[in-house]
């Protein structure tokens, strides 16, 4: 009886050890898999990333090098697919991941980093709420750049003011439209728009051809394009003002438009702000896996670190300015929060106005 009692004994606590093993296998897998039957037979999980630039753009080339290798960080090793959903200023695809992606942990989204923005200027067409979603981080943040020729004789962002400039843009849900339009109002400088070029490349050429003077662009796209523009010998254009969370690494002493604006500004500065802080980030529709957000996140941590990574970023003349998913949840909410419908409607005002 006694050795009988032992070995039931020992039985059982081998399965209980065993149990507990495939629970914590189970917890790991099925937070990235569509069900835990296939993550038992050992099927191998597919994660979809669907972003919404067009073939060539930097959203674009942001997701195929995440594909590359957000894949080796994460249990399994699940091969990853690029979708893009164009549209709509990315409104269309954020209303899919927000209404139908399916919420199993393999489908996750590289949204548009004016997200929060929409949902202030276009609040008809938005079907989500930015805080609802789960995110898993930012490659790299995205400060615009208002930039003018330097023949413009304009040296800082205080000489604007009162001034007339003629603005180039690519078209009126782009951020090049939305900021000069943001600055003639609380910067109090007359600015003049022209028609939308379509591309940020088109518009940066007629800039040169002198259609118009300035423009504003994410830094990245500066540099991509006219990068010898902004050297300091023989320089072609000057950079006058930064629109981010924070300031950009390479443009420490660029002043932020907080900095030259006042303080009952400020809260529509911040909203202005968001893509800036936002970036190339990577989500999860809401109400995803927890267990899916924490293995995902985890994942994008080692990433951003890794060497692989990082010299397929440099090889793509991409930036790498990676902020935490709790960081970019963090920045959301609070926007989300703090921003009241006057001020929104106010900010809806100045964007529209003629």
């Amino acid at each position: 009886m006694k050795m009988a009692s032992l070995i039931d004994n020992d039985g059982q606590r081998r399965m209980k050890i065993l149990n507990r093993s495939l629970l914590m296998t189970a917890l790991i897998v099925a937070s990235l898999s569509a069900s835990a039957a296939n993550a038992a037979k050992g099927k191998a999980q597919q994660i979809k990333l669907v972003n919404t630039g067009t073939i060539g753009s930097a959203s674009e080339k942001y997701s195929r090098t995440i594909a590359r290798h957000l894949y080796r960080f994460i249990p399994g090793k699940p091969k990853i697919t690029v979708q893009s959903i164009v549209g709509a200023g990315g409104i269309k695809a954020i209303n899919f991941a927000y209404n139908a992606m399916p919420r199993n942990g393999l489908n996750i989204l590289l949204p548009p980093d004016t997200l929060v923005l929409s949902q202030a200027l276009w609040p008809k067409a938005v079907k989500y709420n930015p805080s609802h979603f789960a995110w898993i981080g930012s490659v790299s943040a995205a400060n615009r750049v208002f930039a003018l020729r330097t023949d413009s004789n304009l040296k800082s962002a205080k000489d604007i003011r009162g001034k007339r400039l003629i603005i180039g843009y690519t078209d009126r849900t782009d951020m090049s439209y939305i900021i000069p339009k943001l600055m003639r109002d609380i910067v109090k400088t007359d600015i003049r728009l022209v028609a939308g070029f379509k591309t940020a490349r088109k518009t940066i050429g007629e800039m040169e051809k002198k259609a118009h003077v300035g423009a504003a662009f994410d830094w990245l796209t500066w540099n991509t394009i006219v990068p010898h523009w902004f050297k300091k010998t023989g320089n072609f254009a000057i950079p006058l003002v930064q629109i981010g969370y924070y300031r950009d690494p390479l443009l420490k002493t660029l002043p932020m438009l907080h900095e030259i604006t006042n303080k009952q500004d400020h809260t529509l500065v911040k909203l202005v702000s968001t893509p800036g802080a936002i970036g190339y980030s990577l989500l999860l529709p809401p109400r995803s896996p927890k267990g899916a957000l924490k293995v995902l996140r985890t994942a994008f941590d080692e990433m951003v670190k890794d060497k692989q990574f990082i010299g397929d970023i440099r090889k793509q003349r991409l930036r790498l300015l990676p902020s935490s998913g709790l960081r970019i949840q963090n920045i959301v909410d609070d926007v989300v929060k703090t921003t009241s419908a006057n001020n929104k409607a106010r900010l809806r005002s100045i964007i529209f106005a003629k």
